[in-house]
């Protein structure tokens, strides 16, 4: 089942009429699409809350900040520092939102090394923003407009001619880039 993008609101937002179903096969076919590229835009494996563990590696002398892979970050259950358990509030402080891990206090630095953090977290969306979802649709509206002229950059009737675009477009519209941009 789709998570980012209904067929429903596709055809409303294309003015299909529920009653026409001669496109309904067409929007089925984006709908799988349109999560995957919702997902990847966002950098998720998937759109639920799910499970992660990842091995950082520390490269640079004086660090005291990391970003972790997936947001928005739901809840850190554990970080381990060269094997050590660290408490939040005492030791680090996480801005869930961003991902971002800061040790406490400031003047602590994280040590230089191979696979030094080990943090597991749960990452996703406990339910999908309502503008995600929207972007999502948007996309596939715009995926829809494109199928029928795939390539085509202009025709002409009188004295027949056609040519063919370079396929550099995106697919992605301006707002919905700006809705992922939140995220």
């Amino acid at each position: 089942m789709a998570t980012f993008a209904s067929s429903t609101s596709i055809k409303r937002m294309l003015g299909i009429p529920s009653s026409v179903t001669q496109h309904d096969d067409a929007i089925s076919d984006l709908l799988d699409v349109i999560d995957q590229i919702v997902l990847d835009e966002l950098g998720l494996n998937a759109a639920a809350s799910t499970s992660y563990t990842e091995k950082i590696d520390i490269t640079d002398y004086g660090q005291s900040k990391i970003s972790l892979k997936y947001r928005p970050v739901l809840v850190v259950s554990s970080i381990k520092i060269s094997g050590q358990a660290q408490t939040e509030g005492s030791t680090y402080k996480i801005d869930l939102s961003l991902g971002v891990i800061t040790l406490m206090p400031i003047t602590n630095f994280f040590p230089v090394g191979t696979e030094v953090i080990e943090i597991t977290y749960t990452a996703g969306f406990a339910s999908v923003p309502a503008d995600l979802v929207y972007a999502g649709n948007l996309i596939a509206c715009s995926m829809f407009n494109q199928q029928s002229h795939v390539g085509f950059a202009s025709e002409k009737a009188g004295q027949y001619s056609y040519s063919l675009g370079k396929g550099g477009g995106s697919t992605i519209p301006r707002i919905a880039q700006r809705i992922f941009g939140k995220y």
